[in-house]
């Protein structure tokens, strides 16, 4: 077992090396390390700092991370089979914008703060594969990505899933978020979101059980002309056990311009042989910023358009099916509601607003998962 020499968990806000004076357990600084078969605990008995989480005192900031003070990105980073826990703000984390693979690692107990994340990527490309992850605020996450795979990870009890943001603004290839198993989210929390991307995305054949918001889409990169237009396929989301404090409820399925206090862009997602089930909301559509518009009241200070298009999809046991609202345009044709009538009939699901659900299948799709 590798502790931290030194206690210094929260010695800044803002930065996660905090000019040389956060703690760390490995700090990497240069090309091709390997990091096998270790277990590295923020705990360290000999120390205390008083900043308790998930009972374990605080000692590292991070777990192992990149040093881009240096400002060089560091390549073929390998961290696989290692325990992370235990941490006040980043897990494991390629913060250097160099690439890497992360795999069969296990990660618990990287909540010290709001912003903190078990598996982080910042402007690199690599693999983040056959993870565990548990009692995170954020559990896995790429910003900046150049070409990001999610793939086959396991998440319990965290703020969040799997999320990428502002992927492919300085190029690269398009992520890929496929095969993760999100379960039993916090309170308010979110299985997998895309945030404003460059290039579009895909979401793949994940399972999401116990989130208040199951899938969602928010805006897409600034200064784009043209739709960037993000795919879920053979998704199944479930607000089975889902918490949540919004006395709106919960959403299987968000898609939203608002980018939550960077303005407003518009949003295009395609949704295609996904189950959502046994939500408040099963597909929420919105751009103008009515979700969180208290928080951030001049995003929408521009007109923007959310356009959702949802084909051979399962919605059934919502309170709402999807509800489209004022402007948005939603194409749910050939989706199985919940039974042969189609939607706002006994035993269906209902469609209100904008939804555009006409035909509808009599009998539910084929899927693939």
């Amino acid at each position: 077992m590798v502790v931290p020499a030194i206690s210094n968990p929260n010695p800044c806000t803002g930065s996660s090396l905090c000019g040389g004076a956060a703690s760390n357990i490995i700090l990497v600084q240069a090309d091709n390390v390997t990091i096998n078969r270790l277990v590295l605990d923020g705990d360290n008995p000999g120390l205390t700092s008083g900043i308790s989480r998930g009972g374990a005192d605080l000692d590292a900031r991070n777990g192992i991370i990149t040093n881009h003070a240096l400002n060089t990105p560091f390549n073929n980073l390998t961290v696989s089979n290692v325990t992370v826990k235990n941490i006040y703000l980043r897990g494991i984390y390629a913060s250097s914008g160099g690439t890497f693979n992360f795999h069969d690692n296990t990660v618990m107990n990287v909540q010290g703060d709001s912003s903190s994340i078990g598996i982080f990527n910042f402007e690199g490309a690599g693999v983040m594969a056959h993870n565990e992850v548990s009692y995170a605020n954020d559990a896995i996450s790429s910003n900046w990505s150049t070409g990001v795979k999610f793939l086959d990870n396991e998440v319990t009890h965290s703020g969040s899933g799997v999320h990428t943001d502002n992927a492919g603004a300085y190029g690269g290839t398009a992520d890929l978020i496929q095969g993760n198993e999100i379960k039993h989210c916090m309170t308010d929390g979110y299985g997998i979101f895309v945030f404003a991307p460059y290039i579009a995305p895909t979401v793949d054949d994940n399972e999401i059980e116990g989130c208040a918001v199951g899938l969602a889409a928010f805006g897409q990169g600034l200064l784009m002309t043209s739709p960037v237009t993000i795919q879920f396929t053979d998704n199944a989301v479930n607000g089975k056990h889902a918490l949540t404090s919004d006395p709106s409820g919960t959403l299987g399925v968000l898609v939203s311009t608002d980018l939550l206090g960077w303005g407003s862009t518009d949003v295009s997602v395609s949704f295609t042989k996904n189950v959502i089930e046994r939500f408040s909301t099963g597909v929420y559509v919105e751009q103008q910023c009515e979700l969180f518009g208290s928080w951030f009241p001049t995003d929408c200070a521009s007109p923007t358009q959310a356009t959702a298009v949802l084909h051979n999809n399962i919605i059934k046991g919502n309170n709402t099916g999807a509800n489209g609202l004022i402007g948005t345009t939603v194409d749910a044709e050939n989706n199985w509601w919940g039974c042969k009538k189609g939607p706002n009939q006994p035993g269906c699901d209902t469609a209100i607003g904008t939804v555009d659900f006409t035909p509808w299948l009599t009998k539910p799709p084929k899927l693939d998962h």
